[in-house]
């Protein structure tokens, strides 16, 4: 223990108390604190239990601003929870723990390579067949394939605990499609924040090289002499668990995230639709689970895969990481054989020992299993069954059925001595509370080696009494810290091949990327228009309520109604208010047009592009959902809250103009919001302003139109002047169809959306965004001053801009035909179709 760190004092003496006799924990040992704890457990005295709560707190904001998720919206999305005080590991113990690690990889990639291969394995009986064959993580249509690469195991990971004696062990191995170095990235950015001090203070090994080999080791797996390899990271989608951690992992490595959507099967390789262009892939780096990875070969009603994906890796036209397959190193059952595994492939004992496991397929093991139910944990060997079950938890009948179903189908059953597992402190409200702690650390296969993430991603159980840690069962994550001396060390860098000279890639996204970034930019617009107008007709609302009869009031329920017209959120009910009418033309999520359901859209929207937007931008996301989320249903004040919206949006605006390159993605997400602007401002004009009314009602009626187009100061201003029209009417249609310098303006609109469209490279396009603005530019002002024309004229553009809106989905946004499973009329075989 350091000197400068007594217990004997202040929040970790009474955190030590709180340990059982003989726990093993991160921080503390029964004499003070472990190696190399020494200024962490400054740090978390100096904070105090106050500080810490503040710390996590923290944490909680930054990952909600951050858009850090986990979860579905069936399932319960939640911010993803992190406790703010790090797990440090001592320069030699990861070491130690990395060597380990190393030939466990290594290990694993060889018997994959031979159950997948020569089987010589399973001939010699080192790991009994049917345990394999029994697997549902093993894919028959896959056997002899390889993959390209020196290694068929390109990401390895693997979740381990500290045993009883403090030694690092086993707990599983993860091989499918693992899922966290994303995740342990977010978490250390967060905590670099909360914890700043410490962090600074500590010599510690940095992530960001990882990531670095990460990317070179997928560009290594390519089986094509292209350079550079096109390297692409398929996922479910924003559905998926796990949605933002592979949109920021395909950040990270600087690979774009498709979904099957985005790839074509075609001449047997795989294709990504890049605007009118297809484009070989290389690689595909898997998150999407085996059996939904290719319809026709795997599960036939899947919409997440690639027909024909493993015929494509078969013939070496494609390489997929890890192969489809790998998911079969998953299973329990392989741990009591894999020393003698070892020893067969490696000449060598296993480094990293394992809870003592056995698999009831083997009679002696079955008994062993059978007499011990109650003390042992029971786990299926495929990950698809049955969840496992804790022996010790079970009621005498729930055992008795469970051994049933082992004496059924004992090939599919092991059993497992249970581990205490290490603990680490977790901040509650009422002082730091021991937790049961799980490691999983990533490896990745370069340059016929594997490279670790330094740490990688802690977490900590949900309760001080929950045996799994898991994050379905609400664990927190922690950042794991490795003390590090040495200077930073770069990541491994690709040397690119001079086998080809490097070939020119397409520019163009995915129809899917271009629908949504189109409409993330329209319903953000729509967001901020609806919100605008309805905070002038609010205002108005407030100020004429009760002087029914006068302009006032008259001009108020033509701007009620224009509401309704505008945002079709439908018309003030017989017996409501005009609050209360309003209200839900804010906050009525059920209601296409409402402002609630137009932010819920832009960030539907936003989920599926989240590769492609800062950082920043779910911040405030949330805080316009929270604005929006945390309205009380009495308030009687709307202007506050379309303040609060509409600073969001702004805020959303900024970042979005500021941040973004100008080029494709800009360009479909700028031309959704010209689109939008421009429909809705002639919606409204063509609704307000072609009426007979009286003048003074129709004067303020214009006003109102003004103030919800932005225009009203530059109209009051140009008037007294003398450089614009005084009558309001005309300024009103002067500023915003025909002004061409008024970025509110329907001409603006339309150049503006020509420049997307050229910017797209798409001319037809252009040139009919060109033509509607030569005819806005070429009206003739006193005409349009005449009701009729001016009704005629606005119908006429609207529909225009909606033509150009169809020509432009019809050009970038068309999707592949969903497809359906059939059986042919030979058996049972699976048949992919196209088909709506």
């Amino acid at each position: 223990m350091s000197a400068a760190v007594s217990l004997d004092t202040g929040i970790l003496e009474g955190y030590r108390a709180r340990l059982g006799a003989g726990a093993v924990d991160e921080l503390v040992t029964e004499s003070g604190l472990r190696a190399d704890q020494a200024a962490l457990g400054a740090a978390v005295d100096a904070l105090g239990l106050a500080g810490l709560r503040a710390a996590r707190a923290e944490a909680r904001t930054f990952a909600s601003d951050e858009g850090v998720t986990y979860g579905t919206e069936r399932s319960g999305s939640r911010s993803w929870a992190i406790d703010p005080i790090p797990v440090l590991l001592g320069a030699a113990e990861w070491k130690s723990l990395e060597k380990g690690l190393r030939q466990r990889a290594t290990l694993l990639d060889l018997v994959l390579s031979d159950l997948y291969g020569e089987r010589t394995l399973l001939r010699r009986r080192v790991i009994p067949p049917q345990l394999v064959l029994a697997h549902d993580g093993y894919i028959r249509q896959t056997d002899g394939i390889g993959a390209p690469g020196r290694r068929q195991l390109v990401v390895a990971a693997a979740d381990l605990g500290r045993d009883a004696g403090g030694n690092w062990t086993v707990i599983s191995d993860r091989t499918q499609a693992p899922s966290g170095p994303g995740y342990a990235m977010a978490t250390r950015r967060i905590i670099s924040r909360v914890m700043s001090g410490l962090h600074r203070g500590t010599p510690l090994a940095r992530l960001r090289g990882f990531f670095q080999t990460f990317t070179a080791a997928l560009q290594d797996a390519s089986p094509s002499a292209t350079e550079p390899p096109r390297v692409v990271l398929l996922t479910p989608g924003p559905g998926s668990e796990t949605a933002f951690e592979q949109a920021y992992l395909a950040t990270l490595l600087g690979f774009p995230l498709v979904e099957a959507d985005d790839l074509v099967m075609h001449r047997g390789m795989v294709w990504l639709r890049a605007g009118d262009r297809l484009e070989q892939v290389d690689v595909i780096l898997r998150r999407v689970d085996a059996a939904y990875s290719d319809p026709l070969e795997l599960r036939g009603d899947s919409q997440l895969g690639i027909p024909g994906l493993i015929e494509a890796a078969r013939n070496r036209s494609v390489a997929v990481v890890n192969p489809i397959g790998a998911g079969v190193l998953e299973n329990p059952g392989l741990v009591p054989h894999l020393a003698a595994a070892a020893r067969a492939l490696l000449g060598e004992d296993l480094l990293l020992p394992m809870p003592a496991t056995w698999w009831c397929g083997e009679a002696s093991a079955r008994s062993h299993v059978l007499a011990r139910l109650d003390q042992l944990v029971i786990k299926p060997i495929s990950r698809g069954g049955d969840l496992r079950r804790y022996g010790w938890q079970l009621t005498a009948g729930e055992r008795a059925d469970l051994a049933a179903q082992i004496e059924a189908e004992p090939w599919a059953w092991c059993g497992q001595e249970p581990m205490q597992l290490s603990t680490a402190p977790v901040v509650t409200r009422d002082g730091l509370e021991p937790r049961r702690f799980v490691l999983r650390t990533f490896g990745v296969a370069h340059d016929d080696d594997y490279h670790f993430l330094p740490g990688g991603l802690g977490r900590v159980a949900a309760g001080v009494n929950e045996y799994t840690v898991s994050n379905f069962s609400g664990a927190l994550a922690k950042d794991v810290w490795v003390i590090s001396a040495e200077a930073e060390k770069p990541g491994i860098a690709r040397d690119r091949s001079l086998r080809q000279p490097p070939i020119d890639r397409a520019a163009g996204l995915s129809p899917r990327v271009a629908d949504n970034l189109y409409w993330m930019g329209r319903y953000a617009e729509r967001a901020e228009g609806t919100a605008r107008l309805l905070k002038v007709v609010d205002d108005f609302a407030e100020d004429n309520s009760s002087r029914t009869g006068t302009p006032g009031a008259q001009a108020t329920e033509v701007l009620l109604d224009a509401v309704a017209w505008v945002t079709v959120t439908g018309s003030i009910r017989a017996g409501e208010t005009s609050l209360s009418y309003l209200r839900r033309a804010v906050l009525d999520a059920t209601r296409s047009g409402t402002v609630q359901h137009c932010a819920n859209q832009v960030t539907n929207a936003a989920q599926h592009v989240r590769d492609l937007l800062s950082v920043d931008t779910w911040s405030v996301l949330g805080r316009l959902q929270q604005t929006l989320a945390n309205t009380p249903d009495d308030k009687d004040q709307l202007q506050p809250l379309l303040a609060d919206v509409l600073e969001s949006l702004l805020a959303l605006d900024g970042i979005l103009a500021q941040s973004m390159v100008r080029d494709e993605s800009w360009a479909f997400l700028d031309a959704g919001c010209r689109m939008e602007r421009a429909q809705m401002t002639l919606s409204l004009l063509g609704r307000t302003l072609t009426g007979e009314r009286d003048r003074a009602v129709n004067d303020l009626v214009v006003e109102g139109v003004l103030r919800a187009g932005e225009s009203i100061i530059t109209h009051r201003r140009r008037a007294a002047a003398g450089t614009g029209p005084t009558m309001a009417l005309e300024s009103a249609v002067d500023l915003l169809l025909l002004d061409r310098q008024n970025p509110r303006s329907v001409l603006y609109q339309a150049e503006q959306l020509a420049s997307d469209l050229r910017l797209l490279g798409d001319e037809a396009s252009a040139a009919g965004a060109l033509g509607v603005a030569r005819q806005i530019a070429e009206a003739d002002l006193d005409e349009l001053l005449r009701p009729a024309v001016l009704a005629a004229t606005l119908a006429s553009l609207e529909q225009e801009f909606r033509r150009l809106s169809s020509e432009l989905a019809a050009r970038h946004f068309v999707r592949q035909a969903p497809r359906r499973a059939q059986t042919s009329g030979w058996g049972s075989q699976w048949q992919v179709t196209g088909g709506r």
